[in-house]
């Protein structure tokens, strides 16, 4: 399975107010924070890239370093993306 969107952090300038979602960064409309009212500016992508197997926001919560290479990956990866190992399954509780 594919990811083909891609998420972006958009800021508001005038309060710094911050979200995520899946936008277009050349898009012709504008994006406005729900709870001010206030214009969004497309700050940045976040990782991974699309096109990615993964559609995990890469935070800490999101990742896990892999066995062989200590690299971080995202747990939602069955091998890992810099040295190929396949990972162990994560435990239940």
């Amino acid at each position: 399975m594919q990811n083909d969107d891609q998420s972006f952090r958009l800021r508001a300038p005038a309060s710094g107010r911050e979200a995520i979602a899946k936008a277009k960064a050349k898009a012709d409309g504008v994006y406005v924070d729900r709870e001010s009212g206030e214009e969004m500016k497309v700050v940045s992508r976040v990782l991974p890239l699309a096109p990615s197997p993964s559609a995990l926001v890469r935070t800490p919560e999101n990742l896990r370093v892999c066995h062989r290479c200590s690299n971080l990956i995202g747990l939602d990866v069955s091998d890992c993306t810099h040295c190929g190992l396949r990972q162990p399954a994560l435990d239940e509780g």
